[in-house]
């Protein structure tokens, strides 16, 4: 018969294997969400920019994207080499590319601005940190989005316009430049908000800590164009926002 001091010790000895197992769970599951660091939505689109569609299920496949060739090589001008170039792939465009790079036949820009922007999507979610903490709500791209959102956001059709709105200690928000006057929920991940003067719709990319501060960060990407005109545009944002549920703007691809 065991006295009550070794009863003691046996029940000793069985709190420390529990706990032991316990941290060791933990553990796993910190491991296993390091390995799920990020998401990503329908609005990342580089799996179908490729010449071979491809099935992502983790960080791993996402930097492979990095050096599969696109659906078609782009022939460009101005890169960091040469007067003209084709690129094939993202790595070929990280390399190459500068502000000026322009695509050899106009009705190729949109193509390669869209394979510019979720290249930088890709580049962004390889690297992306686990967060620690998040304040994304649950519903991120609502009919109150303009009142929330920086106003890096706003569609804006001139460099002049955007320095004064930059300069404006009353310019906030992405409503203190674009005044919406309807706005259609195409999906859960994608929203047209329509201004004045054209559309934007504005569709979630991917999420994850992007800055490394621990925060949760979310990608957007907005599709912009203009009433009655063929102008098309794609940006790219990473906004954060804390507690107070104030947005701000991390990053962004013009």
């Amino acid at each position: 018969m065991l006295s009550r001091k070794g009863i003691d010790g046996a029940l000793s000895l069985l709190v420390t294997i529990f706990l032991f197992n316990l941290v060791g769970c933990s553990e796993g599951q910190t491991n296993n969400e390091e390995a799920h660091a990020i998401s990503w939505y329908p609005g990342f689109t580089m799996p179908e920019l490729l010449a071979a569609n491809v099935d992502i299920e983790k960080r791993e496949d996402l930097a492979a994207l990095l050096s599969k060739d696109w659906y078609a090589s782009i022939d460009v001008a101005n890169t960091r080499s040469a007067e003209e170039d084709a690129f094939s792939n993202c790595q070929e465009y990280f390399r190459e590319a500068t502000p000026k790079t322009r695509t050899l036949r106009e009705h190729e820009m949109n193509a390669f601005v869209e394979l510019a922007v979720m290249c930088r999507a890709t580049e962004l979610m390889v690297g992306a940190k686990t967060p620690r903490k998040s304040y994304i709500p649950e519903d991120i791209l609502t009919a109150s989005s303009p009142e929330k959102f920086p106003s890096e956001i706003a569609f804006e059709t001139s460099k002049t316009e955007s320095e004064k709105n930059r300069n404006d200690p009353l310019v906030k928000h992405w409503g203190d430049i674009n005044k919406i006057r309807e706005v259609n929920a195409v999906s859960p991940y994608a929203v047209d908000f329509y201004t004045m003067g054209g559309v934007q719709r504005l569709e979630l990319v991917g999420r994850g800590d992007f800055d490394g501060d621990g925060v949760e960060d979310v990608l957007l990407s907005s599709r912009d164009s203009v009433d009655g005109g063929s102008y098309q545009h794609l940006r790219l944002f990473v906004l954060s926002v804390d507690a107070d549920g104030d947005w701000r703007t991390i990053k962004s691809y013009q």
